[in-house]
């Protein structure tokens, strides 16, 4: 914790000495752990812990030996900590309220009259009454393995759609289809990244914990949400949010969902595509 390197610090903390502090302060702040100057030490302790183990996915038995501490006081200062961050989930994850459209797609033509984004089940929607689905005019964005009808916008082709393809700013669409299925895939994208920005700083995601009980597996992908956030309100120099955002090529199999809509709720929902493909194509192509 001592070290001056910031390049080491970041490795081991996955974030940088200033927003470790903020942390710290954070939840010291709010009465989640221990405040005052000796408590305030040990707190720092226990938060350099907990990164270490999401972060690095260090075993607790790795933390006795660098923290010298007895397992069972490791995995109580992890487990303290991780209640902590989910105490948080509040005020660092809410829920959008579907009232407005976010900036990032309201200011790109790419998007405009796009939709809203996720991936589901058809077995959710069928068997599971309370299945959330979205307001009136709002629409769940789906792969071409989905079946374009309800509230579940699909892209046209049903093949895979390279994002590569299309980098540049010279880039040329034939058809509004084109224009559609290009935004469909960007906006895809956009979720795809933040998965993979969230297993890149923790290591945790990527390779599993086994040795955790299911309710705390749950806990810990929160926390590593929470996290996630935090950093990104106060970390202004994150070397991992500031990694070029290239388009990655969408070239991971495909699984085609079997649904059964009438032939009306398809109906409708091909004029509802074609109606922002179309509206995307004028915006674009003005007289």
């Amino acid at each position: 914790m001592t070290t001056p390197h910031q390049g080491r610090f970041f490795d081991n903390i996955r974030m940088t000495k200033s927003c470790f502090c903020a942390l710290v302060d954070a939840l010291t702040s709010r009465g989640l752990l221990p405040h005052g100057h000796t408590s305030r030490v040990s707190s720092i302790k226990e938060v350099a812990l907990f990164m270490q183990t999401v972060g690095m996915h260090k075993r607790q038995r790795d933390n006795m030996e660098r923290f010298q501490h007895s397992l069972e006081m490791i995995n109580r200062r992890f487990h303290r900590v991780l209640s902590a961050l989910c105490a948080m989930t509040p005020e660092l994850i809410t829920r959008p309220n579907f009232t407005e459209t976010h900036t990032r797609i309201a200011n790109n033509p790419d998007f405009n009259k796009g939709s809203a984004d996720a991936r589901v089940l058809d077995h959710a929607v069928s068997h599971d009454p309370t299945f959330p689905f979205p307001p009136i005019g709002k629409y769940y964005l789906v792969d071409a393995g989905f079946t374009n009808y309800q509230c579940f916008l699909a892209p046209y082709h049903e093949t895979r759609y390279h994002l590569l393809e299309w980098r540049g700013q010279g880039r040329r669409y034939g058809t509004p289809q084109d224009m559609f299925d290009h935004a469909h895939s960007r906006l895809q994208n956009v979720i795809e990244r933040c998965f993979d920005l969230l297993k890149k700083r923790f290591s945790i995601l990527q390779w599993g914990m086994p040795s955790y009980l299911l309710n705390h597996q749950v806990d810990i992908v929160i926390a590593c949400c929470i996290l996630h956030n935090f950093i990104r309100k106060f970390s202004n120099d994150d070397l991992i949010f500031n990694e070029p955002d290239e388009d990655t090529p969408a070239d991971k199999e495909t699984f085609y969902h079997r649904v059964h809509p009438t032939t009306y709720e398809l109906e409708s929902q091909h004029i509802l595509r074609d109606s922002i493909a179309m509206q995307m194509w004028a915006s674009n192509h003005p007289n």
